[in-house]
């Protein structure tokens, strides 16, 4: 009496064949993966286990293991590796969080002369303090597991992240006044509202205190076919000191203000203002955009714009800010 299959019969949709037939012809896949494939659509083309098993030579008990999870599992599962329990937890979750405050202090404050912890130091740390902290099944931790405790909790601390604190306690009213001044030079460029542009200058002005200033000690070389192909310069230089830099951009016209100077003091500043002042004599009012240095606020500073009522108007950015 001939042999008679006790295994239901394993149908696929169009779509999985269609999937199970690309993974076969596959170069990227892994064996495993193919070879599980193949068994499937073996099954599926009416082939026994015992002959999948000699076209594939392989045993009846993996063709057997991935068809049954086919039936139980469904066609994807069947492809990859069930989930298992794996082997329980040697560090606890206190341990663990031990660990993650560790690494929320900075090592100064454990007495090293690090600035920040590396996972390296961390791990040695928690070796050599585990057993009077109460942890003693740490005594063998690696740094490669602080990096997995500290990478479950999004903790990170041998980077920095740069932020700003808000320092102004008036930073929402002077943002505000940022603001509407940058969409008010919005709408006088798109409208093109002349005569609201020939009233009003508006300068966005900051400065540059330090930039250092150099020259060659050797000429420069031109191009040269066959030799360089740009221009050469000598790696030497000479210092020539250093400069500040005082500019201010016109948001109207995008014309740019500047004055060179050795220094930047109150006196400096005054003559920038000055400069501005002068050149445009023509418009009834000035409004400066400026951060909060202590030149645009001196006494010095004072002096000259009393000098020159309602003709200038200040918007500082808030503190701290001037990002803004």
């Amino acid at each position: 009496m001939p042999f008679q299959r006790q295994r239901p019969e394993i149908r696929l949709s169009r779509k999985q064949k269609k999937q199970a037939m690309k993974i076969v012809k596959s170069r990227t896949e892994s064996a495993q993966k193919i070879e599980r494939a193949r068994m499937i659509l073996l099954s599926c083309e009416g082939k026994g286990v015992s002959e999948i098993a000699r076209i594939l030579s392989t045993n009846r008990p993996k063709v057997d293991l991935t068809l049954n999870k086919v039936l139980e599992f469904g066609f994807e599962s069947a492809l990859a590796d069930l989930p298992r329990s794996g082997r329980s937890r040697r560090i606890t979750d206190d341990a663990r969080q031990w660990i993650t405050s560790l690494a929320c202090q900075k090592p100064t404050q454990l007495g090293y002369p690090h600035e920040m912890w590396t996972h390296a130091l961390l791990a040695q740390h928690a070796r050599d303090n585990c057993c009077s902290a109460g942890y003693p099944a740490l005594s063998n931790l690696g740094k490669s597991t602080v990096t997995k405790i500290l990478a479950a909790s999004d903790i990170h601390p041998h980077k920095i992240r740069y932020y700003l604190e808000r320092r102004d306690p008036e930073f929402d009213a002077k943002m505000a006044d940022v603001l509407v001044l940058y969409k008010e030079v919005e709408i006088l460029r798109e409208e093109g509202l002349a005569e609201g542009m020939d009233k009003i200058a508006v300068v966005s002005y900051d400065e540059k205190p330090g930039v250092q200033a150099i020259d060659t000690t050797a000429p420069d070389l031109p191009p040269e076919p066959g030799k360089h192909p740009c221009v050469s310069r000598d790696h030497e230089y000479k210092r020539l000191g250093t400069i500040s830099v005082l500019a201010g951009i016109d948001l109207m016209s995008g014309y740019v203000h500047y004055r060179l100077e050795d220094r930047h003091r109150s006196c400096e500043f005054v003559q920038f203002l000055k400069a501005v002042n002068e050149h445009y004599s023509g418009v009834d009012r000035i409004r400066v955009l400026l951060d909060n240095h202590s030149a645009h606020i001196s006494q010095e500073t004072r002096k000259y714009l009393a000098s020159v009522p309602n003709r200038f108007d200040f918007i500082f950015t808030p503190k701290h800010a001037s990002w803004l």
